[in-house]
Formats: C-alpha cells, structure tokens, sequence
C-alpha cells in the first residue's frame, strides 16, 4: 500500500509541474503593429473605419467598419493566410480557404478555422449564417483574445507575424484585411 500511493503523489506531481511548465512556455503577449484594409470594388464594399487604438502602451485594440453596398450577401468566400516576417512576409501555417456561409452554419466541422473565428467572435458581428443584410463591424478586437487563442493552444516563436484574410462574393474578390502584430514570449 505504501509503495503504491508514493508513486501517484509523484504522478500528481508531475503532471501538475508539467502543466504549469507548459502555461509558462505557451504564454505570449500580442501587440498589434498595422493593419490595411483595402477595398477592390468601391461600388460594393467601402471601410469607413480601419484602425488600431492604444488602450496603454502594450495594449492595443482592433476597429474595422466595413459598408456593405449590395445588400443581401448570399455567398462568401474567404482565404486566411498566416504570414510569418522573414525577409518578407511567408507562409507560417496553413492557409485557411472556406466558404463562410457554409461554415457560420457548422463552425466545429473546421477546428482550426473555428479557433481563428473565436479569437474575434465576440467583438463582431458575424454571428449568424447567410444573407447578410447588414454592414460588418469589428469593434475593439482586443490582443487578450489573440492571445487567448493561438498562443496557449501552441507555441509560436517570437517575431513579426501577418493575419492576411481575403474576402470574396459571387466568385468576385471584393475586399482584403491585413492585421499586422508582434508576438513576444513572456
């Protein structure tokens, strides 16, 4: 009896430094640097508000207002890409490509895209499925979510990184977000 219950508090042990371990190793801090957002038919889509606010100096929050003009939306398509800054802005991971009304409809059937669309959910409002029948804002997408998200759930290296997403309508590119940030590693 003796024997067996050293070895499960050592287990315990274990598992419980491990887990801290793997906290401090995932842990990062996220810091948005610029952010683009262009427009490739003015006719359909406009962006009254694109920007980056300071909360305090590390921390920074995210404002995209976009005017749709063609109302409803009844398709969508869009290509995320993870750039990484290595001599110019490469592929990191994998490109994501999807179409997003198909996949408001059944968010778990993509888990990886699931995990990119949490990071911002809250702060938007693309919470329903298709049509669309009003503009799409982003407001105050805060760096604790990206945080929240991606560097907890695997380890990214310090350095530059780019979101790129493209979005497209009717099999027409309509429009392009680029969130530029800097991960650093606590």
């Amino acid at each position: 009896m003796i024997r067996s219950a050293v070895p499960s508090k050592m287990w315990r042990l274990l598992v419980f430094v491990l887990w801290i371990a793997l906290h401090t190793i995932c842990l990062s801090h996220v810091t948005f640097t610029n952010l683009k957002c262009t427009t490739f038919d003015a006719k359909y889509v406009e962006f009254p508000t694109c920007q980056i606010k300071a909360v305090n100096r590390s921390h920074k929050y995210v404002d995209i207002s976009t005017k749709l003009q063609r109302l409803p939306i009844r398709s969508a398509w869009v290509k995320v890409k993870f750039m990484k800054l290595d001599h110019g802005y490469k592929p990191f991971f994998i490109d994501l490509s999807y179409d997003a009304c198909k996949f408001l409809k059944d968010m778990r059937r993509h888990p990886i895209a699931f995990m990119f669309f949490r990071s911002f959910m809250n702060s938007s409002n693309l919470n329903h499925t298709c049509p669309y029948n009003h503009d799409v804002i982003v407001d105050k997408l805060y760096t604790g979510e990206l945080e929240t998200e991606f560097s907890r759930l695997m380890p990214i290296p310090n350095g530059d990184y780019a979101i790129y997403t493209d979005w497209s309508t009717e099999n027409t590119p309509r429009a392009s977000v680029r969130i530029y940030m800097k991960i650093l590693r606590n």
